[in-house]
């Protein structure tokens, strides 16, 4: 499975410079093999020329060209001991993403929607609980504002719960049973990321605080 990573780009272009280098890291600029495979992750040349120049700015790499309007530039390329880091530090980067996202595709495959929803009808129970008493005791009248805050954030939560278990019962509980080799020949990754990054984070995110809210 290919993961998205926004340093993969960069990623491959150091790898391709550094491919194309020789023992005094001089770039074989001139080499058209090393265009070739720098125009795949560039298509756009403006783009790529821009990109090389920024690396060089940083100091990441030795990048310029020399020339004239109307002639083929001189170009000078040269890796040092920073790209070798800074690719190290983006490969770091990118385990990190890679781990991070194999967590949460785990959490979302592995995640009960019936308890959820359990949950979330005992502390409906509770908050209409806690309303019936401050309505019945002067003293505890003062709560109901807050009451009625959480109340009109919780029926959100709710409506977001019941959407959640459509998806899962339709999307998620099938792709359990196919098998997570089965899923990477297909698109539903990008399905599983954008539930996880969306309706998960917000379902859980919203009702653990409106549950400890109630509690308390």
């Amino acid at each position: 499975m290919q993961l998205p990573s926004k340093y993969f780009q960069d990623i491959k272009l150091l790898q391709i410079l550094i491919k194309y280098s020789d023992y005094d890291l001089n770039i074989d600029t001139k080499n058209n093999s090393m265009w070739l495979e720098l125009n795949k992750i560039f298509p756009n040349g403006n783009l790529l020329d821009k990109h090389l120049y920024e690396l060089d700015e940083k100091g990441i790499i030795y990048y310029e060209e020399i020339g004239e309007d109307g002639f083929a530039p001189i170009i000078l390329g040269r890796i040092k001991k920073e790209t070798h880091s800074y690719l190290t530090q983006l490969i770091e980067k990118t385990e990190i993403e890679v781990i991070n996202t194999e967590n949460m595709i785990k959490d979302l495959l592995t995640f009960d929607p019936e308890k959820l929803i359990k949950n979330i009808e005992k502390a409906q129970k509770d908050l209409n609980s806690a309303k019936e008493k401050a309505l019945e005791n002067d003293l505890l009248k003062p709560i109901l504002r807050p009451i009625e805050q959480i109340e009109s954030q919780f029926k959100s939560v709710e409506a977001v719960s019941r959407i959640y278990d459509d998806v899962y019962k339709n999307i998620i509980r099938p792709i359990q049973k196919e098998g997570e080799a089965g899923v990477k020949q297909t698109v539903k990754w990008a399905i599983i990321s954008i539930v996880a990054s969306t309706l998960l984070s917000v379902l859980i995110g919203n009702w653990e605080s409106l549950y400890k809210l109630i509690v308390n």
